[in-house]
C-alpha cells in the first residue's frame, strides 16, 4: 500500500451495510466521493440479489480534508445531492406550488363542464357543445406535444408562467366570447395551456424531489387535479346561483385563480437545478447558488476543471440528448410509455365520463347513475394520496401494473355485479385503482429521460395520450345505442389490460436501472455507514 492510501473493510450482514474503518476515515474526507466507494461492493451484492454475509476491502485514498479538489463535487453533485439528502421546507413548497398549478389546470379544464348546461339553446347547438369539450382536449395534446418540449430549451420555470398567462388570456377570451366560434378558440387555447403546465410542473416537482421521497411528491401534485375539478363543481355551484347563472362569471373566477397562481410561481417557483446545471453558464451558477442557499444546501463552484467522470457522465447525457426520445436506447421505453399511457388514459376517460349515463340507462334511475360516478370520483381522489404513501416502498413501474390489473379486475366485478351493493363497492376500488395507474406513469416517465430532453420525454406521452381521451367517449358514444352496458363496461377493460402488459414490460425493462438510482442515491445519502442498503430498498421494489 503507498503512502496517503489505507483500506477499508465493508460487509454485509443482515441487509445492513457496515465499515469498520468508519469512524477514522469520517474525520479524513466527507465528502460523497467516500460513500460511493463504500458502497461498490453493496451494489454489487444487490445487483446479484445475494444475501449471504460476505467481506470486501476497498482501498480508498487519503486526501486533505479541505482538498480543494474535492470542492468540484459540490459542484458536480448538487444534483446528486437533492435526490440523496433529506427533502428541505423549501422542497416540499415546491411540491406545493406545482400540486397548486395542477389544481388550476383542473379548474379551468372541467370549468367548461359546469357552464354547458347554463349557455343558451340560441348560443350553441348540442354538436357544438361537444367540440367546445373537445377543443380542450386538442388542446391539451398541443400544449404537451409541441409548446412543453420547450422547457428543455428556456427553462421549466419560463414556461410554467408562460402557460398560468395564457390560461388567464384564454379565460378573458372566453368571458367575452359572442358565439361558439370564439369560444371554442377560447377552450382550444385554456388546453394549450393546460397541457404546458401539466406537462412541466411534473418535472419541476421530480426534479426538486429525493429519489426516496419522489413517488410521494408526485402523488401530493396529482390531487390537485382532482381538487381543481371539485373546486370548480363547487364554484360553478355557488357562483352561478349568486348571478342568476350568467355563465360568464365562472371564467372571470377561472382568470382570479390563474392569476393567483401566476403572482405564486413567480414570487416562490425557482428554476430547478437540473436544467440550470445543464445549461453550464456564469448566469445559472449564479441562479444555483442562491437556489442552494434557499434550500439549505452549501453550494461552491471550486475549480474550473471538472473531474473526468463527470465529464464522461456529461457527454453520455449529451449523446442521448442528441438521439432524442426515439433513440435506440431510449425507443422501447418510450413505445411503452405511449401504448401504456394512451390505453389507460382512453379509459380513464371513459370510466369518468360515461358510467353515469351507462348506469341509469341500464339501472332507469338518473340517481344510481350519479351515485356511481361519485364514489369512482372519491375513488379517484383517494387513489392519489394512496399512491404516495405506497410509492415510499416500491417502485412506481411495479405498482402501476399492480394497479392496473386491480382495476381490469375491479371492473369485470362491477359489470357482474351492476346495480348491486357490491357494485358500488367495486366502483370506488376501480376509480382508486385507475388513478393510482395514472400517477404511476405520471411519476415513472420523466426519470426514465435524462435532463437534457426530459419536458420532451414527459410532454410527448401525454400530449399523444389525449387521442385516446378524444377517441373514447365518441366511440363509447356510438356502442351506447347498439350494445349494453354490461358489454360496453367488458370491452373497456381490454385498453386497461393493454396497459397493464405494458407497464409489465416498462417494469422489467427499467427496473436495473432505477434500482441503481435508489443505490446512488443511499450511498450518497449523508449519516451513517450502518443503514439500510440497497438490497433491502430493492426488495420492496
Amino acid at each position: 500500500m503507498t503512502a496517503g492510501e489505507m483500506c477499508a473493510t465493508v460487509c454485509i450482514r443482515n441487509n445492513h451495510l457496515f465499515c469498520r474503518e468508519w469512524p477514522e476515515l469520517r474525520g479524513l474526507q466527507r465528502d460523497r466521493c467516500l460513500l460511493r466507494h463504500l458502497s461498490i461492493f453493496a451494489r454489487v451484492m444487490y445487483l446479484a440479489h445475494t444475501r449471504l454475509p460476505v467481506e470486501c476491502t476497498v482501498r480508498l485514498s487519503r486526501r486533505p480534508a479541505f482538498d480543494p479538489s474535492c470542492e468540484k463535487v459540490v459542484e458536480m453533485d448538487i444534483v446528486s445531492t437533492i435526490k440523496s439528502s433529506k427533502m428541505r421546507p423549501y422542497q416540499w413548497l415546491i411540491v406545493l406550488i406545482c400540486m397548486f398549478c395542477n389544481m388550476v389546470d383542473g379548474f379551468d379544464f372541467f370549468a367548461m363542464g359546469f357552464v354547458l348546461p347554463h349557455l343558451p339553446a340560441e348560443f350553441a347547438t348540442t354538436s357544438g357543445k361537444g367540440y367546445l369539450i373537445s377543443a380542450g382536449l386538442v388542446g391539451m395534446a398541443l400544449g404537451a406535444m409541441f409548446v412543453a418540449p420547450l422547457a428543455d430549451r428556456y427553462g421549466r420555470r419560463i414556461l410554467i408562467l408562460s402557460g398560468l398567462s395564457t390560461n388567464i388570456a384564454a379565460m378573458i377570451l372566453t368571458a367575452f366570447a359572442v358565439n361558439v366560434e370564439m369560444m371554442t378558440a377560447g377552450r382550444l387555447l385554456t388546453g394549450i395551456g393546460v397541457g404546458v403546465i401539466s406537462a412541466t410542473m411534473i418535472v419541476v416537482a421530480q426534479e426538486f424531489s429525493s429519489v426516496a421521497r419522489r413517488n410521494f411528491a408526485i402523488g401530493i401534485v396529482t390531487v390537485g387535479f382532482p381538487l381543481g375539478s371539485t373546486l370548480a363543481g363547487l364554484t360553478g355551484v355557488s357562483i352561478l346561483g349568486l348571478f342568476g347563472g350568467a355563465w360568464q362569471a365562472m371564467f372571470w373566477v377561472g382568470a382570479c385563480v390563474s392569476g393567483l397562481g401566476l403572482i405564486i410561481v413567480y414570487a416562490l417557483l425557482p428554476e430547478t437545478l437540473s436544467f440550470l446545471v445543464a445549461s453550464d453558464t456564469p448566469n445559472s451558477h449564479q441562479k444555483i447558488a442562491r437556489i442552494s442557499s434557499r434550500i439549505g444546501i452549501v453550494y461552491d463552484r471550486g475549480a474550473e476543471q471538472r473531474s473526468t467522470e463527470s465529464e464522461s457522465e456529461a457527454d453520455g447525457q449529451a449523446t442521448v440528448a442528441k438521439e432524442g426520445v426515439l433513440s435506440p436506447r431510449l425507443r422501447e421505453r418510450t413505445l411503452l410509455l405511449w401504448i401504456g399511457y394512451t390505453f389507460l388514459t382512453a379509459a380513464y376517460y371513459f370510466v369518468g365520463t360515461w358510467t353515469p349515463q351507462l348506469i341509469a340507462d341500464a339501472s332507469g334511475s338518473a340517481q344510481s347513475g350519479t351515485v356511481a360516478g361519485t364514489i369512482i370520483s372519491v375513488g379517484s381522489l383517494a387513489g392519489s394520496i394512496i399512491f404516495g404513501i405506497i410509492g415510499l416502498k416500491f417502485l412506481a413501474t411495479r405498482i402501476a401494473w399492480s394497479a392496473l390489473s386491480l382495476a381490469v379486475v375491479s371492473l369485470v366485478l362491477f359489470t357482474v355485479t351492476m346495480g348491486g351493493p357490491l357494485a358500488l363497492v367495486m366502483a370506488g376500488v376501480l376509480g382508486l385503482a385507475v388513478f393510482v395507474s395514472v400517477s404511476s406513469f405520471t411519476a415513472m416517465a420523466p426519470p426514465m429521460y435524462p435532463v437534457t430532453i426530459r419536458a420532451r420525454g414527459y410532454g410527448l406521452m401525454v400530449g399523444i395520450s389525449r387521442i385516446g381521451a378524444v377517441v373514447t367517449p365518441i366511440l363509447a358514444g356510438y356502442a351506447a345505442g347498439s350494445f349494453s352496458a354490461k358489454s360496453i363496461f367488458l370491452a373497456a377493460s381490454i385498453p386497461l389490460a393493454i396497459s397493464a402488459v405494458a407497464a409489465v414490460r416498462l417494469w422489467l425493462v427499467t427496473r436495473g436501472e432505477l434500482h441503481r438510482e435508489l443505490a446512488d442515491a443511499f450511498s450518497e445519502s449523508a449519516g451513517t455507514v450502518e443503514d439500510t442498503t440497497p438490497t433491502q430498498q430493492s426488495e420492496r421494489a
